[in-house]
């Protein structure tokens, strides 16, 4: 049957008809005639009918060969094209890449993580999940991100973490706001202050109760957002104060916001870089991790 016959074998039909001689196609094709003649043979019992018509003094192509030649050559493009395509994406000249990202990156260092990218490898298509961490490292674990930037909390069995940044708690208030005359402060100052929370349900606040304890329970709560960059525009407005991670600090830059250092306790979170264990980047996503992890050490720094 015609689906038992390889490509070398098309090749060898394909090259006889167009040079019309088997001494020629042999020497082009480096083999032998007679190794030659068995591909054209086992071709021909494949189909089932002559592909050529042969006689002592030349070799034409049969009538049924005209018509399958047309589509022995498309066989042999479609083949080789597919090589090609393989070949650019090892190379990293074309492809996609997917990852995930939680809002925190999102919003600071995914815009020049993107735009480096894109400059060295403008043929590469990108798609962008922006999740909360947990979700993020969901997409990984299901395959539909190669890769997520983000925390990974407790370590999980199924993925590697490449921590890049220690990201520190802060306070963020308005310009105008008493506490921003001052160089640092501690959760104790500032615990009667009127304070802009995450709903309960963020890991953010999550972590934040787990290294504070009850003195994060006395933190004013009459106002919740489920977003950072809702604190932040809450806090531009001067209606009250955030703890927020120090990156936050790059998506604020425009605000009326002054950062100040906090500790007794000092918290903070690690960012970086997850992906599955044992399972390899292809060669685009890891030309991106590449990129993020330059991007994410730089601001670490």
């Amino acid at each position: 049957m015609i689906r038992d016959t390889s490509l070398g074998e098309i090749i060898a039909f394909v090259t006889v008809a167009r040079l019309g001689s088997f001494a020629m196609a042999a020497e082009e094709l480096l083999v032998t005639q007679s190794a030659l003649s068995k591909r054209i043979k086992k071709i021909e019992d494949s189909i089932g009918a002559p592909l050529l018509d042969r006689t002592t003094r030349s070799v034409a192509v049969s009538a049924l060969g005209r018509e399958f030649l047309p589509k022995a050559k498309r066989i042999i493009e479609d083949y080789n094209r597919s090589l090609n395509d393989m070949s650019e994406l090892v190379k990293v000249r074309k492809g996609i890449v997917t990852l995930s990202c939680n809002m925190t990156l999102s919003d600071t260092l995914l815009p020049e993580i993107i735009d480096r990218f894109k400059t060295s490898h403008p043929n590469i298509r990108v798609r962008v999940h922006e999740d909360s961490s947990p979700q993020a490292l969901e997409r990984v674990i299901s395959g539909q991100s190669e890769l997520a930037l983000g925390t990974l909390g407790e370590p999980h069995p199924e993925l590697d973490f490449e921590q890049l940044i220690d990201d520190r708690f802060v306070i963020a208030c308005h310009k105008n706001h008493p506490l921003a005359t001052v160089t640092s402060t501690t959760w104790e100052e500032v615990k009667n202050q009127h304070f802009i929370l995450l709903r309960p349900e963020s890991g953010t606040r999550k972590l934040l109760q787990r290294h504070l304890g009850t003195l994060y329970d006395v933190l004013s709560n009459d106002i919740q957002v489920g977003h950072f960059h809702s604190q932040l525009s809450l806090v531009a407005r001067g209606i009250g104060i955030a703890a927020t991670p120090s990156l936050i600090r790059l998506s604020g830059r425009d605000l009326d916001i002054v950062i100040i250092p906090i500790s007794e306790p000092t918290v903070s979170r690690k960012l970086g870089i997850v992906t599955y264990k044992g399972r390899a980047l292809s060669p685009a996503a890891e030309k991106l991790r590449e990129v993020a992890v330059s991007v994410m050490q730089s601001a670490d720094g």
